[in-house]
């Protein structure tokens, strides 16, 4: 079997799982991204890499245009590529009355990770807010995920993972103070979307002893997925580590669900345990 880094350099797909778990598809008012519209790109690019599997939220997440229109170009995505693309429900504070009915709508449609919510151009809210506790304990009675860019307080944080422990709040960004915190709370991972200074995963595992508390991601298919793949094929830590980075903490993650099956991975996942 290839090493991550060998397949990297070669060209060819990865051996190894691969789930890229930070990502976004549908039209994009203010930028012009052509491919983040074109569902065969999508799984064209997935397989050149080796990419199994990727989790979606929609375009301009939460802060422009009608939350159900962007969220069934999401699940209608998923529906063509069951298995190959995992949607996340994206929700609002523009609409907080909105978003358990929206919940209960996405989580209808099939398989869906949990729940994406952003800051930009939003009212202010924390965990606390009224308008998530429904919300969150849907994702609390499912087992889902729950991802923000920024989780703003980080009592409130803290809180929220001791109030519904069977959420997994995940950092939509690379943050290194997440991780500290994850490592006191089991229900708290970190993406490794948009690491940009050279070395910042291997400086995490080796700083934190773990890789347990990372799992990739790249904003694909706004960007392209070598954003997110690279970032761990070239650091300098052991394979066990870039696999767990890779594919096995998010198939921690799949495996709590009540829809998730090992045979939607095909024979990675197999090979994973």
């Amino acid at each position: 079997m290839k090493t991550i880094l060998e397949s990297v350099r070669t060209g060819t797909p990865v051996e190894a799982l691969f789930i890229d778990v930070h990502g976004h598809f549908g039209p994009w008012p203010d930028t012009c991204i052509p491919y983040a519209m074109d569902a065969s790109r999508v799984i064209a690019e997935m397989d050149r890499y080796g990419c199994d599997q990727v989790w979606i939220s929609a375009s301009n997440p939460g802060y422009a245009g009608d939350l159900a229109v962007k969220n069934d170009v999401v699940f209608d995505l998923a529906a063509r590529y069951p298995a190959r693309v995992i949607p996340w429900c994206t929700l609002s504070a523009h609409e907080p009355e909105r978003a358990p009915a929206e919940l209960d709508r996405c989580l209808a449609r099939g398989p869906c990770i949990g729940v994406k919510m952003h800051r930009y151009r939003q009212p202010g809210y924390t965990l606390r807010s009224d308008f998530l506790q429904p919300v969150l304990e849907r994702l609390n009675a499912h087992h889902l995920v729950y991802i923000n860019h920024d989780f703003g307080n980080v009592g409130d944080l803290e809180w929220a993972c001791g109030r519904y422990a069977d959420v997994v709040f995940m950092a939509g960004h690379f943050n290194p103070s997440i991780n500290d915190l994850a490592n006191r709370h089991a229900n708290l991972v970190d993406c490794t979307c948009a690491a940009m200074q050279f070395g910042s995963i291997e400086h995490e595992v080796r700083r934190l002893g773990t890789s347990r508390t990372m799992l990739v991601g790249s904003d694909f298919p706004l960007f392209q997925l070598g954003f997110g793949i690279g970032m761990v094929a070239y650091a300098g830590m052991a394979e066990d580590d870039k696999h767990a980075i890779l594919g096995l903490n998010a198939l921690r993650l799949l495996h709590r669900t009540g829809w998730f099956r090992t045979s939607m991975l095909g024979g990675k996942a197999a090979l994973a345990g």
